[in-house]
């Protein structure tokens, strides 16, 4: 009698998802004030997801696939072969050895709890995940490849929301911190600060910089142009302290990772800014 071909996805060896659990850890303990905790987790993010990292390579190939809805069908077609061809030039063994050191050191230095975290998009990633590794049969692995550039179709047509929920709930918890304290309404440049904040752990942090980099620039220049105006020339206790504002605007040119607290203190000089020019 022969044998039917079963195919279990073992979770813990798919690197999207192994990611994905890692950053919904690192979420919670954002929101939750475990900073201890949150150092920890993103220590082992940045050691195994680091640019160059064998993890990093491979989760890049699930990222580009999971984007694949922005692209017509013979561009995802093309995607697709593209991504299995890169795929296969990965050292299957040094990814195996990679992901086992993590799930180590997750359940050590974290827990194991954090296998549990719930992934929204884990169907998906564990399709993804057999496609590239090519072990189901011919005619399976087609009519699997068939389906899944059906349904990144489908995804393309409905409405996506511009943050995923964890992301949401760390915009939610800065928005009530802030309003808290300041009882004001966040400003759009306020708003492009704390959404770049919440999911900057998608892209180590890229898009916040870059932002950063132009919108401290534009705080500063506003700055300087109120030193200019009677009010500050006058009163030499306020241009003291704009000036120590710009100081620390100029200190934020050498932070490698923005904090919390940064956060915090850009968006109340945002509103400094604001209430000057007003």
């Amino acid at each position: 009698m022969r044998k039917t071909h079963k195919s279990k996805h073992n979770k813990k060896r798919n690197t999207a998802f192994l990611y994905e659990v890692l950053i919904q850890d690192i979420t919670k303990s954002v929101v939750g004030g475990d900073q201890k905790r949150k150092e920890r987790a993103l220590k082992i993010c940045k050691e195994f997801f680091h640019k160059g990292a064998i993890l990093h390579k491979e989760k890049e190939l699930y990222s580009s696939l999971l984007e694949a809805s922005d692209l017509d069908r013979t561009l995802r077609d093309k995607l697709l072969e593209e991504a299995k061809r890169v795929y296969s030039t990965l050292s299957k063994r040094e990814v195996f050895n990679a992901q086992t050191r993590m799930i180590n050191k997750v359940n050590t230095e974290l827990s194991a709890s954090v296998f549990s975290n719930f992934v929204s998009n884990y169907k998906t990633l564990a399709t993804i995940s057999q496609i590239l590794n090519q072990e189901l049969p011919v005619k399976k692995r087609i009519m699997l490849e068939s389906k899944f550039l059906e349904e990144v179709q489908l995804t393309e047509a409905s409405s996506i929301p511009s943050m995923e929920p964890t992301d949401n709930l760390v915009y939610k918890t800065f928005v009530k911190n802030y309003n808290k304290k300041y009882e004001g309404v966040l400003s759009e440049a306020q708003q492009q600060v704390i959404t770049r904040y919440a999911t900057a752990f998608s892209d180590t942090g890229l898009s916040l910089k870059v932002f950063l980099n132009e919108e401290l620039g534009r705080l500063k220049t506003a700055l300087r142009t109120t030193l200019q105006t009677p009010i500050l020339t006058e009163d030499e206790s306020m241009k003291f302290k704009t000036e120590e504002v710009i100081a620390l605007l100029e200190s934020y040119r050498h932070i490698v990772e923005f904090t919390e607290d940064d956060i915090m203190r850009i968006l109340e000089i945002q509103s400094l800014v604001e209430e000057m020019n007003s």
